[in-house]
């Protein structure tokens, strides 16, 4: 073990997490601007518990369409509808920043469970050596860390007789 202390590891370590999560951040922001718009609009209604209250209850995701000199655009809004017809506008931009919160919290709890799993994994290979106190054995030296075989066996070959 080297002679950091711990505070030093602590200090490498938190590049790395906001390296991360900066990753995360950037990537589902990229998922949220091409599955609702491109993909699959009606994403957007899942986030109807969040917006959308008694009477208005039923959500619907609307798609407009118009032409002008630049070409054509699509904007893609929520409404929030009652029984009646009536009707309020909930927008694009509130349930997309709620499926982006969503999209990210998928993945970070993701690469929790990735990073544990291979912490584990590493922990359950190196425990029979941490409970019998032996260090880990190499083959090329003996106990006393001295070199105990040739340089042929170092090498993979063995000597001919």
């Amino acid at each position: 073990m080297s002679g950091e202390r711990p505070a030093d590891q602590t200090q490498r370590r938190s590049p790395r997490i906001l390296a991360t999560l900066a990753a995360i951040l950037f990537s589902t922001a990229i998922l949220g601007a091409v599955l609702p718009v491109a993909i699959w609009p009606g994403e957007a209604k899942l986030t109807a518990p969040l917006f959308c209250e008694a009477p208005y209850t039923e959500p619907i995701i609307v798609s407009d369409t118009f032409h002008d000199s630049e070409g054509q655009s699509t904007n893609y809004s929520m409404y929030c509808v009652g029984d009646r017809g009536q009707h309020t506008e909930v927008g694009f931009l509130r349930p997309w920043l709620a499926l982006w919160a969503l999209h990210t919290a998928h993945v970070i709890v993701l690469v929790i469970l990735v990073r544990t799993w291979r912490w584990m994994a590493t922990r359950r290979t190196d425990a029979p050596l941490r409970i019998q106190g032996n260090p880990p054995l190499n083959r090329h030296s003996d106990v006393s860390g001295e070199g105990s075989c040739t340089d042929n066996e170092r090498q993979g070959s063995r000597p001919q007789p």
